[in-house]
């Protein structure tokens, strides 16, 4: 390796070595022993400073910040890992004792010698990481030890996590406070999304619902925090854990979560439907949903991870699913949807239509039309508007797009260039016909633009939350039927469920 503001090995090393933080004799003769009372050779510690000593005990802290339950310090004196080598430290304290030291080296050179260090201290790491980012992860005995470096902006950031009374797998998916801000939950309970179903224990099924199979864990606290849950449910797409689902049994609770995760996770996209509220954390690789059935009094909170999630809606796409107009699992759109079309918002009543006339009624849904209706939606022409309205409530908006270019391709082009530069890029799927059906979605909306194989084009705005009530009640309606339903031999069949024509 070359020198200059490169390190030299042989210093790397040394200081290095004298800033770990485990004793080999802690690493290779014994455990260290998971509790802040452990004897001091056994401790872990950082630079002379035990895990888990008050700040008192700890000379020249200056705190610089709060975040939560946890307090962050810098000390005086501290020196950096090397001479060349910029390095802040700070410490933090929770609950009135050192649990976490973050290392942060700019402008060093020489990310070899540094692996080899910590690879020579703590073993083979498991890597993490995407392409630019890499990501060494040591599992030890009461302490997690990961090394991150960002090849843009050259800055290697180590973290020592003292986790004294979480089991292995409760450490495989522990995050600190700002990681969990910036990233999202990387898992639930011990089980990091990704892992295969055949390695989590006392999963027994529960049901299928499109890509996925939800199972229960035996056992299960039906807790979160002070808060009682009806149920857990764990999500599989492929053999692999993309998502957990916990339903709340006290729907007053939902305003001590949203306080809750917002401390959390920062302020959510809020975004109220008219049957229900949604709030939503969504990052590059996780997303979290908060749900509130204003109605039904229903709470229900759904983590997911990103990736998988964009899988399995995919592979439902690609086997003819129905769009996700109504549920199931949804990938949320950027930016803000329409709460109204042209003054008239969803969840209002007919009467609020400005100029509504009454066309027809089609099982159980009213439809109008609005007399002073423009044909046009900005430069594109229209052939026709229809208002949709269940119960009195306005559930959606149906826009019938003219011909205006010279092949239909062309004004599928124009029509979907309006909207993706106004919400984004869609999902696409088939159509049942060959066509293709292009899906934005929200919290309590979605929008749809539908290109069949034959016929005009139609943009579609469904009230989400209307939608799903309107299926639940053709559901119960089905049941009721079967509960009422006789069922009797045909005649002349004896005891025969069919006859012989096979007919039933």
């Amino acid at each position: 390796m070359a020198h200059g503001t490169a390190f030299p090995p042989r210093r790397l090393l040394a200081a290095i070595l004298r800033g770990l933080v485990l004793p080999v004799a802690c690493l290779l003769l014994a455990p260290c022993v998971p509790a802040f009372a452990a004897a001091p050779q056994a401790q872990p510690e950082f630079r002379g400073i035990p895990f888990g000593a008050p700040p008192a005990a700890v000379s020249g802290l200056t705190r610089i910040a709060t975040f939560g339950e946890t307090d962050f310090y810098r000390r005086e004196g501290d020196k950096p890992l090397a001479e060349d080598c910029p390095t802040d430290i700070r410490y933090g304290f929770s609950r009135g004792m050192l649990f976490f030291v973050r290392m942060t080296l700019t402008d060093c050179q020489g990310l070899g010698p540094l692996i080899a260090a910590f690879t020579s201290k703590y073993g083979r790491p498991a890597r993490e990481g995407a392409p630019g980012w890499l990501r060494l992860v040591w599992n030890l005995p009461a302490l997690r030890v990961s090394l991150s470096h960002g090849a843009r902006d050259g800055v290697t950031v180590i973290d020592y996590v003292y986790l004294p009374d979480l089991s292995p797998d409760e450490r495989e998916v522990w995050q600190s406070a700002e990681d969990i801000r910036k990233r999202g939950p990387i898992g639930f309970r011990g089980l990091r999304f990704g892992r295969e179903r055949t390695s989590v224990p006392g999963l027994e099924p529960a049901y299928r619902e499109g890509a996925a199979t939800y199972y229960r864990r035996k056992g299960d606290r039906l807790e979160l925090g002070e808060m009682r849950l009806t149920d857990i449910l764990y999500g599989f797409f492929e053999d692999h854990f993309f998502t957990v689902v916990m339903r709340v049994e006290n729907a007053d609770d939902f305003e001590a979560l949203r306080r809750a995760y917002q401390t959390k996770y920062g302020p959510p996209r809020a975004i109220p439907a008219t049957l229900e509220e949604e709030l939503v954390w969504s990052w590059p690789e996780a997303q979290i949903a908060l749900t509130r059935d204003v109605e039904a009094g229903g709470v229900a909170v759904r983590y997911a991870d990103a990736k998988l999630l964009a899988e399995a809606k995919a592979a439902e796409n690609a086997h003819g699913a129905p769009p996700s107009l109504s549920g199931g699992l949804r990938i949320f759109s950027q930016g803000d949807p329409p709460r109204s079309f042209r003054g008239a918002a969803f969840g209002s009543p007919p009467g609020n239509l400005p100029t509504g006339e009454y066309l027809y009624t089609h099982r159980g849904r009213r439809y109008f039309r609005r007399a002073d209706e423009r044909l046009r939606l900005g430069d594109i022409p229209l052939t026709s508007v229809l208002y949709a309205y269940d119960d009195d409530r306005l559930a959606g908006v149906t826009l019938v797009i003219a011909p205006s270019g010279e092949t239909p391709q062309q004004d599928c082009d124009r029509v979907l260039a309006a909207y993706a530069a106004k919400y984004g890029p869609p999902t696409q799927r088939p159509s049942e016909d060959g066509g293709s059906i292009r899906l934005w979605t929200w919290p309590g909306l979605s929008i749809a633009l539908v290109t069949p194989k034959v016929g005009p084009m139609e943009v579609h705005y469904v009230d989400s939350s209307l939608l799903r009530r309107r299926e639940a009640r053709i559901a119960d309606k089905a049941l009721d039927a079967l509960d009422n339903k006789l069922f009797a031999p045909p005649e002349a069949a004896g005891s025969r469920i069919e006859r012989p024509n096979g007919q039933e």
